[in-house]
């Protein structure tokens, strides 16, 4: 089964770290969901009739939505796809979005998993990170959900912010405890290109936090979340048992997924394509033409092959041999074999029977024995 992926790339403001696509102005965004409702018409043979598991409203800032468009959006899908019974549907939100009225209304609809963009519990870090909301805000919104019955929400937390410190982190990391929530996601902080942060990283403004830093906040992230009876299942993300983002790991077990929207990605395991970058001609084209500006990449083995172990080696499930014997032939399990073998031997990686994953050593190099396992 697979998953549908809905761009909403709609902000009141941009974060500094974002790479995302994004915008800050709303004024397209009534053509904006129209355009999208077509999409899901022209693009509904996309599974050929085989059944969907999962809806992941994400952005931007999918909660600037209101409850009758996402019900729209939700209503279109049905009638032009399959649904699983027991579908996640997640909406990703800003926490100065979860008022108590939206959350009430937001409850009548199919979301019933929330993906919350806490970044941190610290007015300090928010404001560096230009976040709009503050920490009481946080912890209100989260309440505001549970308390209108929302039961499987997950937040994203940043580490190594500048001038964050362990001490800080840990605060972070016991709000989210306290909090008694089901999931994390948690990332050290990456200043990519024509982000405001890269600029100030390249002027010398600010600098960033060192690899010895950044593994001791990892580290820390490991600790907690284990004595918390939290299930590292993949590099970045830890969940209660029966809580994993079934979406996500959609991605990480290479199964189908449809990206509608600006900038959006799909994969169907022969090829990979990703709509136009540009609100505008995405719109025009769509509703003037009936038609989806994409770029497409057909996937040669090699590249699957490597797309395979990048995904598969930062979860608890691994590498499977007779997966990669099967999709990819003899040659190419041979070769992961070979290349597994000083990290099998240094214990960074455990081979049992036909699977291979990290250790509990190896997941803190997984980066870089994941680029030795490539075929270059």
């Amino acid at each position: 089964m697979s998953g549908i992926y809905i761009h909403i790339p709609f902000c009141k403001q941009k974060c500094n770290y974002c790479d995302f696509f994004s915008v800050v102005s709303k004024k397209n965004i009534k053509n904006y969901l129209q355009a999208i409702l077509i999409e899901i018409e022209l693009q509904k043979n996309f599974f050929l009739n085989k059944k969907i598991e999962t809806i992941y409203f994400g952005g931007g800032t999918p909660s600037i939505l209101s409850v009758y468009n996402i019900n729209k959006i939700l209503e279109k899908i049905e009638k032009n796809f399959i649904l699983n019974d027991n579908i996640e549907i997640t909406l990703e939100a800003n926490p100065e979005n979860l008022n108590e009225n939206y959350l009430k209304n937001l409850k009548s609809t199919k979301i019933n998993r929330l993906s919350i963009g806490i970044q941190s519990f610290n007015d300090e870090d928010l404001i560096f990170l230009n976040r709009k909301h503050k920490k009481k805000d946080s912890i209100i919104s989260i309440k505001n959900a549970q308390n209108f019955g929302f039961e499987n929400i997950s937040i994203d937390l940043i580490y190594g912010i500048p001038n964050m410190n362990l001490g800080r982190f840990l605060e972070n990391l016991n709000i989210f405890f306290n909090l008694k929530l089901q999931h994390l996601s948690a990332y050290s902080l990456e200043f990519e290109k024509k982000t405001i942060l890269y600029k100030l990283l390249k002027k010398n403004i600010i600098k960033k936090v060192s690899e010895e830093k950044s593994l001791e906040f990892f580290k820390l992230l490991v600790e907690k979340t284990i004595e918390n009876n939290f299930i590292h299942y993949e590099i970045s993300n830890f969940g209660k048992k029966n809580f994993f983002s079934i979406h996500n790991s959609n991605y990480w077990k290479n199964k189908k997924y449809l990206g509608i929207g600006v900038s959006a990605h799909s994969y169907n395991k022969i090829y990979r394509k990703w709509n136009i970058s540009n609100i505008s001609k995405y719109i025009d084209s769509i509703k003037n033409k009936n038609e989806i500006i994409s770029e497409k990449e057909i996937l040669d083995k090699k590249t699957k092959y490597n797309d395979y172990i990048l995904t598969s080696l930062r979860t608890i499930w691994g590498i499977d041999l007779i997966s990669i014997e099967n999709n990819f032939g003899i040659f190419f399990k041979k070769y992961c074999l070979k290349n597994s073998q000083k990290f099998i031997k240094k214990n960074f990686l455990i081979k049992k029977n036909n699977k291979i994953t990290f250790s509990e050593k190896g997941k803190f190099i997984i980066d870089g024995i994941i680029s030795d396992l490539f075929f270059v």
